[in-house]
């Protein structure tokens, strides 16, 4: 049951992207209303997928991976859904589902082994929960990024292009990205904390060698100095969004090497 509804989810997901982007080029109420749907019908099909696949494995579904990976992409439509409605930002779908349908591609194209005894501590469960919501907000954090280079642009050349009225204000979207960082970047710390004090008793040793850890300590210097320049050197704008793009693209080759690459947390 869980394998269907995770292939019908990613499917409404795909069609949650195609209308999310067509509303983007035409913004028709119509094709909203149905992007909203295929959203909703998506989540709800994923959350399915998940407690069923958690129940037949008698554990929450995060023991490998492309399981974490799955949740990671149920709570980024859980926070879009929140943030179309609170900002009022109804054009965000089109730059968060593209990346929600390659995650769950990813999630369903790798199917590394359980990290076995690491999971009998609570603390690497605490681990790979926080590291999962830092991720999530960084997604937004990159969606929020790109649309402000997009309308930076249009307006440096001094040409309202298509995009124009249909994206927020540049003073929307630097507040987005900001509070999507501070919101990401605690969770990930505390994450990559957790991880490295239970990693003896997982790994043996702390230094034990892992594409993934290792990565993961390079996406953490480029979202902490982005942080650190937002906050003592006053970056706003264009630079903190290209620095936001920097560290999304970081995150995922990470993510592509922990599920591809060998090591403790890969295949």
């Amino acid at each position: 049951m869980h394998v269907a509804a995770f292939n019908i989810s990613i499917v409404a997901y795909i069609c949650a992207a195609g209308l999310a982007l067509a509303y983007l080029i035409h913004r028709s109420e119509l094709v909203h209303r149905v992007a909203g749907l295929a959203t909703i019908a998506g989540w709800v099909l994923h959350t399915i997928a998940l407690v069923a696949r958690g129940h037949q494995i008698g554990r929450p579904p995060l023991g490998t991976l492309s399981e974490a990976l799955s949740v990671a992409v149920w709570v980024v439509v859980l926070l879009e859904m929140w943030v179309e409605r609170q900002y009022g930002m109804r054009v965000l779908g089109a730059f968060v589902f593209p990346v929600v349908v390659v995650l769950m591609v990813k999630a369903s194209a790798a199917r590394p082994p359980a990290l076995g005894t690491a999971l009998v501590s609570a603390w690497v469960w605490v681990h790979i929960g926080l590291a999962l919501i830092g991720i999530a907000a960084f997604v937004l954090n990159f969606a929020g990024a790109l649309m402000y280079v997009l309308q930076e642009r249009q307006i440096k050349v001094k040409r309202q292009g298509a995009f124009y009225y249909r994206l927020p204000s540049l003073q929307t979207l630097d507040r987005l990205t900001y509070q999507t960082l501070a919101l990401g970047f605690p969770f990930l710390t505390t994450g990559l904390i957790l991880g490295m004090v239970s990693a003896p008793a997982s790994w043996g040793s702390v230094f034990t060698f892992d594409p993934l850890a290792a990565l993961s300590m390079i996406v953490w210097l480029i979202y902490a100095g982005t942080l650190a320049g937002r906050a003592a050197a006053g970056w706003h704008g264009r630079r903190a969004a290209y620095f936001s793009i920097v560290g999304f693209v970081a995150l995922a080759i990470t993510l592509g090497a922990g599920l591809f690459l060998p090591g403790k947390h890969g295949s």
